[in-house]
């Protein structure tokens, strides 16, 4: 952590920092969209290494906890994040930083992680005994929505929704 004591986002949500980077913004909302409602949005910049899935995994979680997203719902987060990292550092970020942008509502969590090759993640259903690919499949599985959205310069953004109601 940061170190930062915790301070109250614009929804009046008590938030500690981790990474000392975030920033707020507001959106039209809908299914597959950031959610609305003056929610906040925050993100990290990581480098594209394999400790960065690490690094931004306990930044979701703790982001999830200080927004009273606790328990099984914040474990999917957690998971389904974790799935998004690795896939951006293994097959997407090159050279360039990885984002990661989370935003929590009362009813919805949203996580989307950024990387600049223009190549959709694909789902795969490997056979058992198979030691890796089961990554979109887990996102696709155990999220209520997910999609990517291309960029025009390249790149992409890959991003997942949970309705908190369900846990």
């Amino acid at each position: 952590m940061s170190g930062e004591p915790a301070r109250r986002t614009p929804t009046g949500r008590s938030l500690r920092l981790v990474g000392g980077v975030s920033a707020t913004a507001r959106s039209d909302g809908g299914p597959g969209q950031p959610p609305e409602d003056d929610e906040d949005l925050l993100w990290l910049d990581l480098p594209p290494q394999r400790r960065s899935v690490g690094v931004g995994r306990h930044w979701v979680v703790r982001v999830a906890a200080a927004a009273d997203v606790t328990g099984m719902a914040n474990q999917v987060v957690e998971l389904l994040a974790s799935e998004l990292l690795a896939n951006a550092v293994l097959h997407g970020a090159g050279d360039e930083a990885i984002r990661i942008e989370m935003s929590c509502s009362d009813t919805v969590v949203r996580v989307a992680v950024t990387d600049n090759l223009p190549q959709r993640p694909v789902v795969l259903h490997p056979e058992p005994i198979a030691p890796a690919g089961r990554g979109m499949a887990i996102v696709e599985a155990m999220s209520n929505r997910w999609g990517v959205d291309p960029h025009p310069t390249g790149g992409k953004t890959v991003w997942f929704e949970i309705d908190l109601d369900e846990y």
